[in-house]
């Protein structure tokens, strides 16, 4: 690294942005020269001129200009863009500066020293304005924080220079050449802006701001920019400004008491001005940025009236103690250099950080207010004070102290008050900006509609209607129950039976028997003949038909209605258990389901042997059916079907329903077993049932060290509310993850191997949502969901006020780890930022042998296959680490685990005899591929990988994908599905060719690494065209339900496939719009 580079990364700059900086720091040092001597000729002029009464009527006639002059610009900013406006505000200040020099050489009058003071407060003014303007268009939120203090440490060294030259200044015509070089100085500054604006895009619209809620008061709509935050960075800079124009006066005029010599004075003035101007500009390059890291925006901001404060408390003490004069004068000086070094090195620049998280509308209008208007205002107020007690100069000393004191305190208050509002600003400046809307009140008048509706021609507007009528005015639903059981559309009448079925509504019983007969629908013919069966008045034969119907729907639908019926209880019961007796599987279903519905216990046993069923729907409808019976040895097979790979889904749904009932059931697996995949479920199912035992079971979920399992449980940790007794859990992990990634960047580092990097990147991203899950534990959730989304974003300036909110949200060490993560700098400066919060890290063994010996624990699938790739043994103890691949049940792992165990047996013949003599169950070759899936997992993520679909996925969510990819073949001429038929399914061509046609018209013809029927992997519905295969093919089919699993267990895959679609449809889209702009022939 070279020492430039060094120099800039000690001072927060990055490599892109040095010449932006520098274009900065140098507009802010010719505007610092103009300005200081415009100044310096205006002291001068006025410690000649009774400056206990000109200081202060200049202080008040500088504040009434300053505020003209910010009213106009206000106005100009709302009708010229930035970059024109810019440029016309530095003439003006070329053209006021030349009124100043008309006046040093034409006025020597008291008023005529006043009216250059206040010329200079207005050029200091607009200067001020343009540079924090162009500024603040430029940088973010975190670029503001980082070199704010920098740029604007560039006319520290002109003003220094500037007091010097006050010292060789003793006559009017001396400062007319010092206004002529301030003449310099200006164009200098509008050479350097034009540069600037060749760099970059200063712009900023004049449209609306950002709709906030709550709706402002008409005060703060008037008077502050329709904005809190601007609001209270107002009163705020009132209070700050009284302060510093106190402090200035009272620097001036007891340093003008002391030294009475003319000659002295000026010289003494110089040096400790130029002493104040040299320290801050060290203070802001050096020191500021490390502080304000240290400190964060609340502190910082705080510092400078507690330096105040401090001034007035040794005020007292000097006061009492009845010293010398060149006591007092070296307390006015500290007082006036530590004051001013404080506000200008690092309270400056942190106050106009607050202005970031605006919109850019927002933000010039607010720093032209705050600085145009209520700065003014404070220096108004100072000098309406400081006037009034002239006549009094027993008094005047101390009430100046007791009022600067006052005037701190209130800052203390409203600068606390504004830090909440810049909060409030961050957190709506990430929010999704959603408008909460508040439920309807639906009026009497709205019934006459709702029930004219359930004669509507249109089915949604029915069920709508009855949907209605059953929660506000049911009996209504009765009355028209013969009309809609007798509607057209069977939807509606499948809708009203199930209404009607909840509510036990009377209902026509002719009409009921005749659906239960009749109705084409199944599901129909069952409601109806259930409600049937449920009827007191139903008629005794009608019944018994229906309990011994042939239609297996229609008697189960009267089991269902008369097992609850006295009447027809015996009956039932009879019909039940001869249902339950057979053997066919579609009875056992009806009987399950009966159970089920019924809630009939006793039949435990029936569900138990149902469970071991040899047929899959029988199995699916008795592990349904045992959610709902609370038997213990069900509830533990539930649980055990966890692990199936046909019935898990079912069982986790059934166990979610179970609620808190199932928790100890899961809570004993966990105990019992290790086994990853069961653990997981176990996670997403706990995220369904919201009580305190499944919470604390989760949270012991995510003490696991197996990383996977801690995703899972923090994900599903994500859907409840904080249990503060409980963050020391998640305090630790966050150590522990931040350790992991101190650990992955020193492996990345110089490092080129572009895969191994990219796998590194990918845990790295994982490790990144692990935290912020557990930064939702631990403070408010939706400001962290909020800035992780902020930081995922393609808005620079999201992604900066993301950052910024984390920076007063969590502790330090945390944040500043995160930032360096998070952040696009190289991986070394990522290091050295993690290290510096971290303690010292040192390697105990080399990343890859790392990677192999944590292996699935901490690592996913695809980043350990290609450490095995590329590991070299070094050791007989490091090979032993192979033994746990060889044999894995991931090809992908055992097929990388064969190639090392080939290298040690070329390299270390010795270590391979050894390693199989300590494992004889591994052979010279590791298992090979069966003949069913004779293509490896490794081949079939580079596949995948060519695919146009999944050429920007990972390779590690791909590695995920090859193990469900089934290998078919087809013949030349063969269909491999045709036009109309369900879409199940999507193919990958590894070898051959594949037409598509739509009836007898070729649409395409797709070749290797090309993918077809991809949208049945999310919708099965019917295909859009037919694949004809052209020539011999080898396919992968990947099935629509094997990719619903792989989705439901990887949050990942489901992510990026979603992205892919969206991708496609933003293609798709563009390629509209281009198509839809025709050229005009005409």
């Amino acid at each position: 690294m070279s020492p430039a580079q060094k120099f800039y990364r000690s001072i927060g700059v990055r490599h892109h942005e040095v010449r932006t900086v520098w274009l900065f720091f140098l507009h802010n040092f010719f505007l610092g020269i103009g300005t200081i001597l415009v100044y310096v000729s205006a002291n001068v002029i006025l410690l000649e001129n009774h400056p206990e009464t000109s200081l202060p009527i200049a202080y008040i006639g500088s504040a009434i200009a300053m505020m003209v002059v910010g009213k106009l610009y206000a106005h100009y900013e709302h009708l010229l863009a930035l970059r024109s406006l810019a440029v016309r505000v530095l003439w003006a200040v070329i053209v006021l500066t030349f009124v100043i020099d008309v006046l040093v050489l034409a006025g020597h009058s008291v008023w005529s020293s006043i009216a250059i003071m206040v010329g200079f407060r207005i050029i200091y003014l607009l200067t001020n304005l343009e540079f924090w303007g162009v500024s603040a268009v430029v940088f973010d939120v975190r670029q503001s924080k980082r070199l704010f203090s920098v740029i604007s440490s560039g006319d520290m060294p002109a003003k220094a220079l500037g007091a010097i030259l006050a010292a060789l200044v003793h006559a009017h015509t001396d400062m007319f050449f010092l206004l002529l070089i301030a003449f310099g100085s200006f164009l200098a500054a509008i050479y350097i802006l034009r540069l600037t604006y060749r760099s970059h895009d200063v712009h900023t619209s004049h449209g609306s701001a950002r709709v906030r809620q709550p709706q402002q008061s008409r005060i703060v709509e008037h008077l502050f920019g329709n904005s809190s935050l601007i609001t209270w960075m107002c009163l705020s800079l009132v209070a700050v400004a009284t302060v510093a124009a106190s402090v200035e006066y009272a620097f001036f005029i007891n340093v003008k008491y002391k030294i009475h010599s003319t000659t002295s004075l000026l010289q003494y003035l110089s040096k400790v001005l130029a002493l104040t101007y040299l320290v801050a500009m060290v203070v802001k390059i050096v020191v500021s940025r490390q502080a304000l890291d240290r400190l964060g925006v609340r502190r910082s901001l705080q510092l400078l009236p507690l330096t105040a404060l401090v001034g007035v408390a040794v005020f007292a003490v000097v006061w009492f103690s009845n010293v010398g004069e060149s006591t007092w004068l070296l307390y006015y000086c500290a007082l006036y250099l530590t004051f001013e070094v404080m506000r200008r090195s690092l309270f400056d620049p942190v106050f106009l950080v607050l202005f970031q998280p605006l919109n850019t509308h927002q933000r010039l209008q607010g720093h032209t207010l705050v600085k145009g208007f209520y700065e003014p205002l404070g220096m108004a107020l100072a000098g309406v004070l400081i006037y009034a007690f002239h006549a009094y100069p027993e008094l005047n000393e101390w009430v100046l102290f007791v009022w600067m004191g006052l005037a701190t305190l209130v800052a203390f208050g409203f600068l606390r008050r504004t830090y909440q509002q810049y909060l409030n600003e961050l957190k709506s400046a990430l929010s999704r900006r959603f408008l909460e809307t508040n439920e309807l009140v639906v009026p009497e008048e709205v019934l006459k509609i709702v029930v004219k509706n359930l004669q509507s021609s249109r089915v949604e507007e029915v069920i709508n209607a009855i949907d209605w009528l059953k929660t506000h005015h049911p009996e209504k639903l009765a009355e028209a129950s013969t009309n809609l059981l007798q509607h057209t559309d069977y939807q509606v009448r499948r809708f009203a039976l199930e209404i009607f079925i909840e509510l036990k509504t009377p209902v026509d019983a002719a009409t009921l028997y005749k659906l239960a007969l009749h109705d084409p629908e199944p599901r129909i013919r069952e409601a109806a003949s259930r409600l049937y069966g449920s009827q007191p008045k139903a008629d005794v034969k009608s019944v018994t038909d229906l309990l011994h119907h042939p239609d297996l729907t229609i008697r189960k639908g009267a089991i269902l209605g008369s097992l609850k019926n006295r009447r027809f209880a015996a009956q039932a019961t009879e019909s039940f258990v001869a249902l339950s007796t057979s053997s066919d599987p579609g009875n056992r279903m009806a009987v399950l389901d009966s159970i089920r519905l019924l809630k009939l216990n006793q039949h435990a046993d029936l569900v138990s042997e149902s469970l071991k069923s040899n047929d899959s729907a029988v199995v699916q409808e008795a592990i349904q059916t045992a959610g709902v019976m609370s038997h213990p040895g069900l509830t533990r097979h539930l649980v055990s079907l966890l692990s199936d790979k046909v019935y898990w889904r079912s069982s986790a749904r059934t166990l979610s329903d179970m609620q808190e009932a199932a928790l100890p059931y899961l809570e004993r697996a966990i105990e019992l077993s290790q086994n990853v995949v069961l653990l997981r479920r176990v996670a997403a199912i706990c995220a369904k049932i919201k009580v305190p035992e499944s919470y604390h079971l989760l949270t012991s979920l995510v003490g696991k060290p197996d990383l996977s399992v801690r995703m899972a449980a923090l994900k599903a940790l994500s859907h409840f509310e904080m249990v503060p007794a409980e963050s020391a859990v998640f305090h630790r992990v966050v150590q522990e993850e931040l350790k992991l990634a101190q650990r992955l960047l020193h492996g990345s580092l110089h490092k080129n191997d572009k895969e191994l990097l990219a796998c590194l990147d990918y845990e790295m991203d994982l490790l990144l949502q692990r935290l912020f899950f557990l930064l939702m534990q631990l403070y408010d959730r939706d400001v962290i969901a909020s800035v992780r989304t902020g930081i995922d974003h393609a808005s620079r300036e999201r992604r900066a006020n993301a950052l910024e909110m984390l920076d007063n949200l969590i502790p330090r060490v945390v944040y500043q780890c995160l930032q360096a993560l998070v952040d696009d700098i190289p991986v070394a400066e990522k290091v050295r930022l993690v290290d510096a919060q971290l303690d010292v890290f040192h390697a105990q063994e080399p990343l890859l042998t790392y990677i192999l010996h944590h292996g699935e624990t901490l690592f996913s699938t695809w980043t350990i296959s290609v450490a095995l790739r590329r590991w070299i043994p070094r050791s007989l103890a490091n090979t032993r680490l192979l033994s746990q691949y060889l044999q894995h049940d991931v090809q992908l792992l055992s097929e990388s685990a064969g190639g090392a165990l080939q290298l040690v047996q070329t390299q270390h013949p010795e270590w391979h005899q050894r390693l199989l003599a300590d494992h004889p169950t591994i052979s010279d070759h590791p298992m090979k591929p069966s003949t069913e899936a004779h293509i490896s997992d490794f081949e079939r993520v580079i596949v995948l990988k060519n695919t146009r679909l999944f050429a920007n996925t990972p390779e590690n969510i791909l590695s995920t994908i090859a193990p469900i990819m089934k290998e078919v073949t087809f013949q030349e001429g063969q269909t491999i599905f045709n036009k109309g038929e369900i879409g199940n399914c999507m193919f990958v061509i590894y070898s051959g060719t594949v037409d598509i046609y739509d009836r007898q018209q070729r649409l395409a013809q797709f070749e290797r690494g090309d993918v077809f029927g991809e949208l049945a992997l999310l919708d099965a519905e019917p295909r859009s065209a037919s694949a004809v295969v052209a020539s011999d093919v080898l396919l992968f089919r990947i099935d629509h339900e094997d990719f619903y699993d792989l989705m439901e267990e990887r949050g990942e895959v489901l992510r990026n496939v979603i992205r892919i679609l969206c991708q496609r449809i933003r293609f798709q889209n563009e390629k509209i719009q281009t198509m839809s702009v025709k050229p005009n022939t005409d």
